[in-house]
């Protein structure tokens, strides 16, 4: 018995592809979706940057909802209800003919993915992983989100180029729905009850109540560093290949967006181990100030090395970053009330993700990209600041 698998990786494996599938045809084809609207439909790209911010805020709100879902019913009906939903949405996208039509549909699809993506996701980890293998399960389950960019995003493009809007993007719905349901079905279970029989890891009445969690210092405090964190690191990202373009060429900057990625795919998982050694608090400020390092390498990069060095410090931090947030809440709250604590910090941190793009692009026109990247920097500083006075981490123990 004792050489069996425990079932929680499997479950990891299946988080995998159904965060590869939904981060790859949501958050990073966006821009090619984008791209294709503006060519093919005629739409101006301020109008499709509506939709964008659409499917954002949606997403952010709609995982609360989520959230409150998986307190109640079963979490595989909630993940198959969403991929139909999304997968509907994303395939009727190509026959919009209006902005309206265009906007309800991703509505629609940022309500449908929210049930497939990390509040979904953070949340089966931390209940089948309630030691020190929590990271480490969360950060190969999350280096999905990045594998939908590198695999998804360019064969996309490539299909979109060779057969068109209207022809792709039914397919697209279909692959969403047809590979994240049987990963639903014969993968993802609730929690170790349900596959075993046996005791739950962790139970799921153990940890803080959601209205005690908000109340304390740490969860405001965490909940603000992160919005500057996301304002500064999704901001830079966005803008990343036009300033390295502006100052190198395109080679360097098509080349810097890829060290960026691979960098974050391979320190996630290095960070997932180190951050059984170290003190997540320590951990986490340790990547903020390094997303700030890497930043500032950035804005006053003058050579192709500089550029490549500074995407490739920043790149670091960008999963690390974005794993250590559900994993403070975690340890920080434990699992009863987890998925409504994290969800709302989620949302929360949308004022973030979508105000950092439109930020540096103001900044930009005001005085630079060296001027917009040394400010996204202080940003990473301050969220260091704010993370430093949030206190030690509560213990999630407590049972209130």
């Amino acid at each position: 018995m004792s050489g069996r698998v425990y079932y929680g990786w499997y479950v990891v494996a299946g988080l995998f592809l159904v965060l590869t599938i939904s981060s790859g045809l949501g958050f990073y084809n966006l821009s090619v979706y984008m791209n294709v609207l503006a060519a093919e439909k005629g739409f101006s790209v301020s109008s499709l940057s509506i939709a964008v911010s659409i499917f954002f805020i949606v997403g952010g709100v709609a995982g609360m909802w989520v959230a409150a879902l998986l307190n109640r019913f079963d979490v595989r009906l909630i993940m198959v209800s969403g991929a139909l939903l999304a997968g509907l949405a994303l395939g009727s996208t190509g026959w919009a003919s209006s902005l309206w039509q265009l906007y309800g549909l991703y509505v629609l699809f940022g309500f449908g993915n929210s049930a497939v993506s990390i509040v979904t996701s953070t949340t089966l980890v931390t209940r089948w992983f309630p030691g020190k293998e929590r990271s480490v399960a969360l950060s190969v389950a999350s280096t999905g989100l990045s594998m939908g960019g590198v695999l998804i995003t360019p064969l996309s493009a490539r299909f979109f180029a060779d057969f068109g809007l209207e022809t792709v993007m039914p397919w697209l719905g279909v692959v969403f729905f047809a590979v994240i349901v049987p990963v639903a079905v014969l993968v993802i279970r609730p929690h170790p009850v349900a596959a075993t029989g046996a005791g739950a890891a962790t139970p799921l009445t153990q940890g803080w109540l959601f209205s005690a969690a908000v109340r304390s210092r740490f969860f405001p405090l965490v909940t603000l560093a992160y919005v500057l964190c996301m304002a500064s690191q999704v901001g830079s990202i966005a803008h990343l290949y036009n300033r390295a373009e502006g100052e190198v060429g395109y080679a360097v900057a098509a080349t810097a967006v890829q060290v960026l990625t691979v960098m974050s795919i391979l320190c996630r998982l290095l960070g997932g181990v180190l951050a059984t050694r170290i003190p997540i608090r320590w951990f986490t400020l340790g990547n903020l100030l390094g997303q700030g390092a890497g930043l500032a390498l950035i804005a006053t990069a003058e050579s192709p090395a500089g550029i490549l060095i500074g995407a490739g410090v920043f790149g670091a931090t960008v999963g690390n970053l974005l794993m250590l947030h559900p994993l403070l809440l975690a340890e920080a709250f434990g699992v009863r009330d987890y998925p409504r604590i994290f969800s709302l910090s989620n949302a929360l941190t949308t004022i973030g993700v979508a105000g950092g793009p439109a930020l540096l692009g103001f900044l930009y026109d005001f005085q630079g990209y060296g001027f917009a990247y040394m400010t996204a920097a202080l940003l990473s500083v301050g969220a260091s600041l704010v993370m430093l006075a949030a206190g030690a981490v509560p213990d999630g123990e407590v049972n209130n």
